[in-house]
């Protein structure tokens, strides 16, 4: 068995396990246990006898023809991305993005330096921070610096309690890490190893979700401050495929926005100057 072929099994499990039946139109029976659909269901919607989905299941077959992929997809209710990834993990044409090149790298790097006024980072396909400006190292507490990771930093005790979107969030940003990322690459499985410790973590990565929205309108808590605002933009870098340029910005006449340019006015102040209430809030955030 390969790879792929298990690695095609267990998403396929997965999946059934989260679609409802009332989602693939058939009638939930009264004192019915199963947490998604039945094997025999996903069969019988993908007009496929249920032994052969049983093998797909356990890896055990050749690989699936296109027009099967297609049945499993409608039946299980796949969007656009859910299922593109589908055909990816059986045909093993997986996300491997190499490394930059050291000129685009070096100037992203260079234009992040320049890019004062809201905080913005890159990241890569595992979620890793390679470059990032001063606002986003700062207002993040050092969670948005180069060197951390995304993914782990919404994972930690201070994000679930500040962060009140922070359900829907972490849903759409692992499905992002399993979409883009090569499901065999060293580095996702460290990056699993070291989640699997948070139970939340687990059930989340469990559901194989690989599609979520890109963009998102959050709320934090801030102590001594109260709610703000934040609207994070994601974009797609045609230069460097498989990384992703994220830009948080405040909404107009926001708290948000009082706190961004006092932030931003700290970081090219003068040493010594008193802080600014940017500062203070950070400070006082992060306590």
């Amino acid at each position: 068995m390969s790879a792929e072929l298990l690695a095609l099994g267990k998403f396929l499990r997965a999946r059934r396990n989260v679609c409802q039946p009332e989602d693939a139109g058939l009638f939930r029976e009264p004192g019915r246990r199963v947490p998604g659909l039945r094997r025999d269901e996903v069969a019988r919607l993908a007009g496929i006898s249920e032994q052969y989905y049983l093998r797909l299941e356990q890896g055990r077959n050749i690989r699936p023809s296109d027009q099967v992929l297609n049945a499993l997809a409608r039946a299980l209710g796949f969007d656009a991305d859910t299922r593109q990834y589908m055909f990816r993990v059986a045909s093993g044409d997986l996300p491997n993005p190499a490394p930059p090149a050291t000129e685009s790298a070096d100037r992203i790097a260079r234009v992040l330096s320049q890019w004062t006024h809201t905080p913005a980072y890159v990241s890569d396909s595992n979620r890793d921070i390679v470059a990032s400006n001063p606002m986003a190292t700062n207002f993040g507490h050092g969670g948005l610096a180069a060197g951390s990771n995304v993914v782990v930093d919404l994972f930690n005790d201070r994000m679930k309690k500040t962060l009140l979107e922070w359900e829907p969030m972490v849903r759409s940003t692992v499905a992002g890490l399993r979409r883009d990322a090569n499901p065999f690459a060293p580095r996702l499985k460290e990056l699993v190893e070291e989640l699997s410790a948070d139970a939340d973590f687990v059930r989340i990565w469990n559901r194989y979700d690989v599609s979520g929205r890109e963009d998102a309108h959050i709320h934090m808590v801030i102590e001594n401050v109260g709610t703000i605002e934040i609207e994070v933009q994601n974009f797609a870098m045609r230069s460097m495929p498989g990384y992703l340029l994220t830009v948080l910005a405040a909404p107009p006449q926001s708290v948000t926005a009082v706190i961004f340019a006092s932030l931003a006015a700290s970081l090219t102040a003068p040493t010594g100057e008193n802080p600014t209430q940017g500062e203070r809030v950070i400070s006082e955030g992060a306590a």
